[in-house]
């Protein structure tokens, strides 16, 4: 069974909802934890938080993953620090528009997979590279049901996701070769803002909590790298009960 305890982390998109969960469930295994996101406060914030609580190391930084040379920069510095790179979750990302492709606003393309799909990819190579020169790791893609099944309104943030999941099948296939273990998760619906966003008149009492959804995440990264390479997971098969 996978051990956080020691384990060098970094979550993307860290400063709130899911990506703020999933940090805090790490620290809370014993992890070291790098918070990436674009509001520099937010994430410092989170990672004095957890670092107070938990007594990890864990830090926080302003990273737009859209920008390739300041994710470099970044994920070497952290790999610096925690002296490790085991772990890398791709959660960042961006709802975009909701209109039919024919009405879809140009301006919302680009940015909507530069985020989604471009970014991860960026913060994948860095993070493979990295872990390819010291023994492997494990890097986790933020999937979703739009990804597998079209939508109608999603536009670019269903393309992007289709991309996502295509780009972890990718790594998968490598893995032999760079002995990156690789693996999506589709969190299911969240109480999140951005939830809110895509159904505002959804009512988020009744889904469950980011701390809930990070919880069934740390469930399927306790499994062994063959039972989760090249595999996309539903994290409500793995919801804790209660």
């Amino acid at each position: 069974m996978y051990d956080f305890g020691g384990k060098g982390i970094i979550v993307t998109g860290a400063s709130r909802g899911l990506g703020a969960a999933l940090a805090h469930a790490f620290a809370a295994e014993g992890a070291n934890v790098a918070l990436l996101a674009r509001g520099a406060e937010a994430a410092r914030a989170k990672a004095m938080e957890l670092k107070k609580a938990l007594g990890v190391d864990a830090v926080g930084r302003e990273c737009d993953i859209r920008d390739w040379r300041r994710v470099e920069a970044v994920l070497h510095e952290i790999a610096e620090r925690f002296g490790r790179l085991d772990l890398v979750v791709n959660n960042a990302g961006v709802l975009g528009a909701m209109a039919t492709i024919p009405d879809y606003p140009m301006e919302m393309w680009e940015p909507t997979i530069a985020t989604n799909l471009s970014g991860a990819f960026y913060v994948s190579r860095v993070a493979a590279a990295h872990m390819r020169q010291h023994g492997g790791g494990r890097i986790v893609f933020v999937g979703s049901s739009v990804g597998h099944t079209p939508r109608e309104t999603w536009g670019a943030y269903a393309v992007s996701k289709y991309g996502v999941e295509g780009l972890m099948r990718l790594m998968a296939a490598e893995t032999p070769t760079t002995h990156v273990t690789v693996c999506s998760v589709n969190p299911g619906g969240t109480a999140t803002e951005m939830r809110r966003r895509a159904y505002p008149a959804e009512d988020q009492s009744l889904l469950p909590s980011p701390a809930k959804v990070a919880a069934a995440f740390l469930r399927i990264l306790r499994l062994d790298d063959r039972e989760l390479n090249g595999r996309s997971f539903n994290a409500r098969d793995f919801l804790p009960q209660g």
